[in-house]
C-alpha cells in the first residue's frame, strides 16, 4: 500500500479519546491532522490526594533518600508543586538520585530544572528494575511519589532486593462528573464511533465501570479498541473489550501509527 493511501487511512474515522481533559487536546489535534474525527470523553480527572500528610513527611525527610523515582508526568507535577507550596526549593531533590520513566516524565523534570540520573527505557516499573539491575540497592532508601492506585511490582521487587521504599500518594484519579452525565447516552444515541483509544488502565476501568446501560455496554464490548502498552491492553481484555491495536511504545504518536497500520491490514 502506498504512503499516500496510508496517510488517508484515518480520514473520516471517529475515534474516542478517553485521556484527561488537560491532555486530550494534543491527542485530538494529532488525530485531526490525520483526517480523523476525535470524540472526546475524558474518563479520568486527576486531583490531589485526600491527605498530604505522608507526602509532607517525605518532603521534610528528602535528605534521607538516596533515590526519588518519578513514573509519570502527574507524579512530577503534583509532588513538585507540593514541594514548592511548602516553601522548599526544587534543589532539595537529590539531583544525583532522580529516576524517571520515559521521555515525557523526563522532560517534565527537565522543564523544572531537574535532571534525571537514570531514565528507564521501558515505560513501566519493569523498566526501572531493568535500569537498576546492576545497581546494589540493599540498604538504599527510595521515595516513590505516585497515584493512589498503581501496580506494586516496583516497590515490592526493590524491597526484596533489600531496599527501603516509601510510597506516597501524590494524586488520585476520578471519573469526571461531566462524563458520567453523558457516557451511557454516547454509546446508545447513534454517535458514530469507529475505534476506542485508551492510554492507561485507569481510563479503561473507569469507562467500563460507568457504562451501565445494557445496550451501551454491549456496544462498548464490540467496538475495536486500541491501547498503549501491554498493561493497558491486558486490562481492556480482562474487562471484555475488543482489543485490536496495541502500541509498543507508550506515546500517542505511536498509538496513532499503530491504529493506521491496523486499518491498512483490515
Amino acid at each position: 500500500m502506498s504512503r499516500k493511501t496510508s496517510d488517508r487511512v484515518l480520514n473520516g474515522k471517529h475515534v474516542l479519546v478517553t485521556r484527561p481533559e488537560n491532555q486530550a487536546e494534543s491527542f485530538a489535534s494529532r488525530l485531526r491532522r490525520e483526517g480523523a474525527v476525535p470524540v472526546l470523553l475524558p474518563t479520568i480527572a486527576t486531583i490531589a490526594p485526600d491527605s498530604w500528610e505522608a507526602v509532607d513527611v517525605a518532603i521534610d525527610s528528602l535528605n534521607d533518600y538516596d533515590w526519588v523515582i518519578f513514573t509519570s508526568v502527574n507524579g512530577v507535577r503534583f509532588f513538585c508543586h507540593r514541594l514548592e507550596e511548602l516553601g522548599h526549593s526544587l534543589s532539595r531533590l537529590p539531583r544525583q538520585g532522580v529516576i524517571s520513566v520515559g521521555p515525557k516524565t523526563t522532560a517534565a523534570l527537565e522543564k523544572l530544572g531537574v535532571k534525571s540520573r537514570i531514565t528507564a527505557e521501558k515505560f513501566q516499573g519493569e523498566g526501572i528494575l531493568q535500569a537498576l539491575a546492576d545497581t546494589d540497592v540493599a540498604g538504599r532508601r527510595f521515595l516513590l511519589p505516585r497515584a493512589l492506585k498503581a501496580r506494586e511490582i516496583l516497590p515490592e521487587t526493590l524491597r526484596r532486593r533489600g531496599a527501603t521504599v516509601d510510597v506516597v500518594t501524590t494524586y488520585q484519579t476520578i471519573f469526571p462528573p461531566a462524563s458520567a452525565a453523558k457516557v451511557n447516552k454516547l454509546f446508545t444515541n447513534g454517535q458514530k464511533l469507529d475505534i476506542l483509544t485508551f492510554t492507561s488502565s485507569s481510563s479503561v476501568s473507569n469507562l467500563v465501570k460507568h457504562v451501565r446501560e445494557p445496550r451501551a455496554a454491549e456496544r462498548l464490548r464490540q467496538l475495536p479498541t486500541a491501547c498503549i502498552g501491554p498493561i493497558t491492553a491486558a486490562t481492556a481484555r480482562r474487562l471484555g473489550l475488543n482489543v485490536q491495536v496495541e502500541a509498543d511504545r507508550y506515546t500517542v504518536e505511536d498509538l496513532i501509527e499503530a491504529i493506521k497500520e491496523w486499518l491498512m491490514r483490515a
